[in-house]
């Protein structure tokens, strides 16, 4: 009977445990991200202090693959700038070594984040997403870059993102059909909230916040627009529609 009892008792602790231990681990993977977002945040606004007021580009030729990471036209884009001005290595540098860039030491990398593995020497995977709605987009299909003074909210608009990657559950399927893409720049769509429902979203004036799926964007699929008093801005202002392109 006594040990009958005594494997009960085990059972017990265990099923107590595994779950303590869980989120134990989920906390400190959502404080090492805050720390990597803490110095992305002082790193952009470096750049902006260097840049005439502009925030770094979200990407140069349009493509996420290592030898677009590595042309030196994509030196100023946010992936490699904002790295280099932090004191880690750019992007591009990883070309030589893509394994490289899913390890600790990368100041992208998402230790929460499900990597896929077949797919990493491919291209970068970005866990971490530049808010693709601040650079709109002009009638020739360029994207200029957006000066700092002209967003207007800055403790309400949304910088950066953390965003899910290929085969990553979504946070909300009623959003998207679509896959995540892992892309360097992201939106609403691109959000994942992994740490008990919710994600990191770093703003405009420099501070973060942990917020959930349906504070992001609404169960059909849209941004709210206008944005409420305590809704989130992803453009410039609040009267311009990140709905639209």
């Amino acid at each position: 009977m006594n040990v009958i009892v005594a494997g009960a008792v085990l059972l017990v602790l265990a099923a107590v445990g595994i779950p303590t231990y869980r989120v134990v681990k989920q906390n400190a993977m959502k404080a090492d991200t805050m720390s990597r977002l803490a110095k992305i945040s002082t790193a952009a606004r470096t750049y902006v202090a260097q840049n005439d007021g502009l925030i770094p580009k979200e990407d140069a030729i349009g493509s996420d693959t290592w030898e677009a990471a590595a042309n030196p036209v994509s030196a100023d884009t946010w992936y490699n700038a904002l790295p280099k001005l932090a004191g880690a290595k750019p992007v591009g540098d990883y070309i030589t070594n893509p394994q490289e860039f899913y390890q600790s030491a990368n100041l992208l990398f998402v230790p929460g984040a499900d990597y896929p593995i077949k797919r990493q020497l491919m291209r970068p995977h970005f866990a971490i997403a530049i808010n693709t709605k601040l650079q709109r987009k002009e009638a020739d299909g360029s994207k200029p870059q957006v000066k700092m003074s002209d967003i207007t909210n800055p403790s309400r608009t949304v910088l950066f993102l953390e965003q899910g990657l290929p085969g990553e559950a979504r946070s909300m399927d009623q959003q998207t059909k679509k896959d995540y893409d892992g892309s360097s720049k992201g939106s609403p769509k691109s959000f994942v909230a992994r740490y008990r429902g919710k994600g990191w979203l770093l703003f405009v004036d420099g501070h973060a916040e942990a917020r959930p799926a349906n504070e992001v964007m609404t169960e059909t699929g849209t941004i709210p627009f206008p944005p409420g008093p305590d809704d989130l801005i992803w453009s410039p202002t609040p009267e311009i529609d990140p709905n639209k392109p």
